[in-house]
């Protein structure tokens, strides 16, 4: 199926036809390979809180990104407005490159600042998220599925409280979650995108 803004790939999901954007399975695979990458990286070497920090901002930058670019992609398929996730994706981009730069603007803005902006922003979205006003489930056409409202919002919220505990103290606490947080997120998308993947073959 094409539109005037490119070709557009549909996905039967739970008996009825969604269409998403072509590179829908790529988008979907890349932000779960982005997730658990993170977690597994945060469990695996995450020791210190300096590099915790390292990690959930090239996470945050990341997925920034991704995210930013599924959401254009999503309203040229289906004129989807961009709502709260143009916001949330933005301000998820920003602090991810604050709290990575932290050392250079250390005379500027204090460490402590960049980590609750980083914090509040992952608040933010999770509770954004448990209003179903943050509509990154692109597999469901109406409103998120329960597994993104129900379970990743208050692991965002949980996530973001715990950045904003953050300290030498509270590391191994914070890589727990962040590790918890991104290997649940990862194992949902890459459900999805499998799910897309097996649609595009039909």
């Amino acid at each position: 199926m094409t539109t005037g803004d490119g070709p557009v790939a549909a996905a039967p999901v739970g008996g009825e036809t969604v269409p998403l954007p072509r590179g829908a399975f790529a988008i979907y695979l890349v932000r779960g390979a982005l997730a658990l990458g993170f977690g597994t990286a945060v469990l695996v070497f995450g020791s210190g809180f300096s590099r915790l920090c390292t990690f959930a901002a090239l996470y945050a930058i990341g997925a920034g990104l991704v995210g930013l670019h599924w959401l254009r992609a999503q309203h040229r398929t289906s004129g989807r407005h961009l709502g709260p996730g143009l916001a949330l994706g933005l301000l998820w981009l920003g602090a991810g490159v604050a709290v990575l730069l932290r050392e250079p603007l250390q005379g500027l803005v204090g460490e402590d600042v960049l980590l609750d902006l980083l914090g509040l922003a992952t608040i933010a979205t999770g509770v954004v998220r448990l209003t179903g006003r943050f509509h990154d489930d692109q597999l469901s056409p109406r409103s998120p599925r329960p597994r993104y409202r129900l379970v990743v919002g208050p692991l965002d919220i949980l996530l973001g409280l715990a950045i904003l505990a953050a300290d030498d103290h509270t590391a191994t606490g914070i890589r727990i979650t962040l590790g918890v947080w991104g290997v649940t997120t990862a194992t949902f998308l890459l459900a999805d995108a499998l799910a897309v993947r097996r649609g595009y073959s039909k």
